[in-house]
């Protein structure tokens, strides 16, 4: 009995903490004290908090004791053979346990844990997707370090009853700072013009001499930043925003 008053005091800390969040912080800021009451509240000490466009991660998370090199080093090698990863959740609970999770094959998980969890020190995963309108916008990845306990269904039960103050917190915050989000830098600037003429990849990564990865690493920037989901919406909104 405790134990379980124990519990609910840090869900209750842990709601209250996160709806009075402050929303004139930057997007970074925010998602990094999201990531902190998480951690003072349910001791969560290895979190990172991804944007999700189209079903794919941005390249740019918020970490909070994760190493930006092993953020990188999924990214580019391993991403696709984790089970959590958002093309690989269609159809599946909000909070996900890499234990319980069983949309990839076995062999694909195998090498997923031994080949990037392990080497870097992890035991453990744990996924959160918010969403917008049935789509992900976002998700916060859990990870257990060796040394420390595996992730539980309480575990998943406690992140349950937060969830839904997570999600209209982060979506509110992003309502709230407009004019931040579709603040662009000069390349991106560039890169819309191209956009908005009708350019693919290949040509605008030959215009701006980059890689077409670079573009589509911009690209993903500039979803988020206008609030959209396809380059038709992009341009739109950018060309509106451009009149104003």
């Amino acid at each position: 009995m405790l134990c379980e008053q124990k519990e609910v005091k840090y869900l209750l800390e842990a709601t209250f903490k996160i709806s009075n969040m402050n929303m004139q912080q930057t997007s970074e800021d925010f998602k990094l004290n999201m990531l902190q009451v998480l951690s003072e509240c349910f001791q969560y000490e290895h979190t990172v908090f991804w944007e999700v466009t189209d079903g794919e991660l941005n390249e740019q998370p918020i970490c909070f004791n994760v190493e930006t090199d092993t953020v990188q080093n999924y990214l580019h090698e391993y991403k696709y053979y984790d089970p959590l990863h958002p093309v690989n959740m269609r159809n599946q609970p909000d909070i996900q346990l890499m234990q319980r999770n069983e949309v990839i094959s076995m062999k694909k998980k195998r090498y997923y844990v031994e080949r990037f969890l392990q080497l870097n020190d992890f035991i453990d995963e744990m996924v959160m997707y918010l969403y917008n309108q049935q789509k992900p916008t976002a998700a916060i990845g859990f990870l257990r370090k060796k040394g420390e306990t595996p992730f539980t269904e309480q575990d998943s039960q406690k992140l349950l009853y937060v969830k839904r103050t997570i999600e209209n917190v982060y979506l509110l915050h992003q309502y709230v700072q407009p004019d931040e989000s579709l603040q662009t830098t000069q390349r991106e600037k560039e890169l819309l013009m191209y956009l908005c003429k009708g350019f693919k990849n290949a040509e605008i990564a030959n215009y701006l001499y980059v890689s077409e990865n670079t573009v589509k690493k911009h690209l993903q920037n500039l979803y988020r930043k206008f609030q959209v989901t396809s380059r038709t919406q992009l341009a739109l909104k950018y060309t509106e925003s451009f009149r104003a």
